[in-house]
Order: structure tokens, then C-alpha cells, then sequence
């Protein structure tokens, strides 16, 4: 692709703006009366009415879910769970309900993963309960990443986790499905100065362990400088795809295989963009006239690079798009039904 090409494309910001107004229209129905905010906060339930932003039927349970004596165990909300286009609250409302229906729960995972005969397995025990599903994840007993702060770690903050993970049998393997969850997110082409300034402590904690043979990506990648890579959300991709790698080649692992699957919309363009001045040089030099995924499967070492999964969530929630709970999804986010591409 000319260079004017990939760096002079602009995408349209219509995917963002029609789901704020569509959000926007939802919570003005009359059952939410009094429970959202106003002006700049149209699309936004009040504090203290945010589970609304949740399925009438899982609301009570994620909460309770979500929360726990031990501070240490409790799974952090995101600042905006409450708003109409929260990423958070969109997962909790589609993965929930499968938590609770092992047999559809395996379905979608063969779905997924592109495997037949998946068996879900319990990932977590929350409040005496084994748990099929775990939110804001990542491993509580590992450090693959160097980011502990004095051996402890916040689960869903200051550390490297994934929106949900799903543990299942596959014949005699254990495997771990790692999931990533994007709604209307899009990002810039830079960093700012403040960001910039904690790059020494990212190069301590990941320069040794981020490509073959000591991590996922692929060893001659022509990246010149790591701090390249830690403009979101390749940062966040990256931190993700290092944490699937160390935790299936840690040779105490319990899992056989480790996938990264990264759900979001088809419509989200801007989401799917080459950012960046490094990253379009990079697509540039690889001769790559593709998205953003493309070009992050790239990165990664060939033998490695099937345990990075990208899917639109039209499709991913298709095979079970006829299921009970997913009648109120569809009121809710319909445009995340509607197929516009084969993933």
C-alpha cells in the first residue's frame, strides 16, 4: 500500500456517535425515569442506579458477583459501568447468562475456539460457588508479567488481566480462553508526556519476555524500539498476548493451550484502524493492507500465532443468537446482531 495511503486514511466516527445516541434513546424509556443523568451524561445512569445498566436478570448477581469480603478479591468496576456504551457492563450482559448453562456455555466455546466437544470447567470458586466464567482475570498465583507491587496485585486494576477467561476440557487438554471485550473504544495516534514517563518501568518488566524465545512475538520483528508498542491498545494487546504465552510455556502450567480472543463490534472501524506512526510503518514495510488485528497477528511468532483469536461480536454470539437470555441483549444492543461482515 502507498505510504500516502495508510497514513492519510481517516475513518468516520459514526459507529461511536449512532451507539451514544442509540444508548441515549434506551435510557430514555419510562421504566428509567429518574435514574440517568442529564446534558453530558444523557447516556448514563445515576450512581446510585448503575446496575440498571445491566440485564434485569443478572444485575443482582453480578453485583453480588463483583463484590467480596476480602478486599483482595474483589473485582473492580470500571469508573463509567454505568454508562449505556460501557464495555464492561456489555460483557457482563452477553457472558453472564452462559456462566449458569454449561451445555450452551460449551457450544459457543466450540464456537469460539474453533474446536467440537469443548467441556467447560469451574476457573474460580467466588463466595463457596465453583465458577465457569471469571471476570477481570488474570493469575492470582503468578507473576508472569513482573507487575506485582509488593507481591500483591489488584484484580482489574494496575495489573495486566483480561475482561473475562473460561476454562474447558478438550479431549485430554486443559485450555484457558482469554477474552478481551471492546464496544464503542477507539484510540489516538500518540502518547502523552506523562504516559511517556513510566516507559523505564515497562522496559524493566517486559524487554526480556515479550518475544521469541522467551515470549510470544516473533523474534526478527522489525520494531527497532519496544516503547513503539506501548501505545494502547496495542499495549494492552501486547500485555495480553505475553500473558496467554507465559501461561501456557510456564512448564508448571495446568493448561495444554492458552488463547487471547478479542470480541468487537464490526461496525467500530475506528477501533480497527492502524494507530500510530510506528505501527502504520510497520504495516507499511510488511506489505499489509489490513486492520489492526492483521497486523498484531503478524507480530506474533508463527508457531504461537493461533492463540491470538479475532472476532466480531456478530459473530461470535451467532450459533447461540436464539437463546432465551438473548432476547433482552437484543433490544439493548441491536446493532451487535446485525452481520455485516464474516467476522
Amino acid at each position: 500500500m502507498p505510504r500516502s495511503a495508510v497514513r492519510k486514511r481517516s475513518v468516520s466516527n459514526s459507529f461511536q456517535a449512532a451507539q451514544q445516541a442509540w444508548q441515549k434513546s434506551y435510557l430514555e424509556r419510562p421504566e428509567f425515569a429518574g435514574r440517568v443523568g442529564t446534558h453530558d451524561r444523557a447516556c448514563q445512569f445515576l450512581p446510585d442506579h448503575w446496575k440498571a445498566n445491566l440485564a434485569p436478570e443478572i444485575a443482582e448477581a453480578a453485583a453480588a458477583l463483583f463484590d467480596h469480603e476480602d478486599k483482595a478479591q474483589r473485582i473492580q468496576w470500571h469508573r463509567y459501568a454505568g454508562h449505556g456504551c460501557s464495555s464492561q457492563a456489555c460483557c457482563v450482559n452477553f457472558l453472564l447468562p452462559l456462566a449458569g448453562n454449561a451445555a450452551l456455555l460449551g457450544r459457543w466455546i466450540d464456537h469460539v475456539a474453533g474446536v467440537k466437544g469443548a467441556v467447560p470447567l469451574p476457573i474460580e470458586e467466588r463466595h463457596g460457588e465453583p465458577r465457569l466464567i471469571a471476570f477481570e482475570w488474570f493469575p492470582q498465583e503468578e507473576d508472569y508479567l513482573n507487575e506485582s507491587r509488593a507481591g500483591s496485585k489488584s484484580r482489574g486494576a494496575n495489573s495486566t488481566s483480561v475482561d473475562a477467561a473460561i476454562r474447558f476440557r478438550l479431549g485430554e487438554e486443559n485450555r484457558l480462553l482469554l477474552i478481551e471485550w471492546k464496544y464503542i473504544e477507539r484510540y489516538g495516534n500518540s502518547r502523552d508526556e506523562k504516559h511517556k514517563a513510566g516507559d523505564p518501568t515497562r522496559l524493566r518488566r517486559y524487554a526480556n519476555i515479550w518475544k521469541r524465545p522467551h515470549g510470544p512475538m516473533r523474534s526478527d520483528i522489525e520494531i527497532a524500539d519496544l516503547c513503539d508498542l506501548f501505545l494502547d491498545p496495542w499495549y494492552q494487546l501486547l500485555r495480553q498476548q505475553m500473558l496467554a504465552y507465559h501461561a501456557e510455556s510456564d512448564p508448571i502450567s495446568q493448561y495444554d493451550r492458552v488463547s487471547l480472543v478479542h470480541i468487537s463490534p464490526s461496525g467500530n472501524e475506528a477501533l480497527k484502524t492502524v494507530n500510530g506512526e510506528a505501527m502504520r510503518n510497520y504495516a507499511e514495510s510488511r506489505g499489509i493492507d489490513g486492520n489492526l488485528f492483521d497486523v498484531f497477528r503478524d507480530m506474533i511468532a508463527p508457531e504461537w500465532r493461533d492463540r491470538f483469536i479475532a472476532l466480531s461480536t456478530e459473530h461470535a454470539f451467532q450459533p447461540i443468537s436464539n437463546a432465551p437470555y438473548m432476547d433482552w441483549l437484543k433490544d439493548r444492543y441491536p446493532d451487535l446482531f446485525e452481520i455485516k461482515d464474516p467476522a
